[in-house]
């Protein structure tokens, strides 16, 4: 019907690679989304000064340094996302790779 949503929202608004064994959240509102209530367009919305992506772009190198277990492995789905915003932009001050990385995630 014009005019609803449905409405799914998570840690800096990423929708993972398909996975059938992990980050099975996402992809089942999707699904539902798409075949049980007929939804056309999908739309994935960001916003500036994303906790979340913030977290993606500080997190330390050392993969096994974990300060927020769960909030860590999942915004890892964004590493894509960061290296290309690091390799491309690395001239850049940090708030402004910060933004790009929102954009690009």
């Amino acid at each position: 019907m014009p005019g609803r949503a449905f409405v799914s929202r998570n840690i800096a608004n990423m929708v993972p690679p398909f996975d059938q064994l992990r980050h099975t959240e996402t992809g089942a509102v999707i699904e539902y989304a798409i075949k049980a209530l007929k939804v056309r367009n999908i739309l994935v919305i960001g916003h500036s000064r994303c906790g979340g992506v913030e977290r993606l772009m500080n997190l330390p190198d050392d993969s096994d340094s974990h300060t927020y277990d769960f909030i860590d492995d999942w915004v890892k789905i964004g590493l894509p996302a960061k290296k290309k915003v690091l390799e491309e932009n690395s001239g850049l001050p940090s708030e402004e790779q910060l933004k790009l990385c929102e954009k690009v995630n």
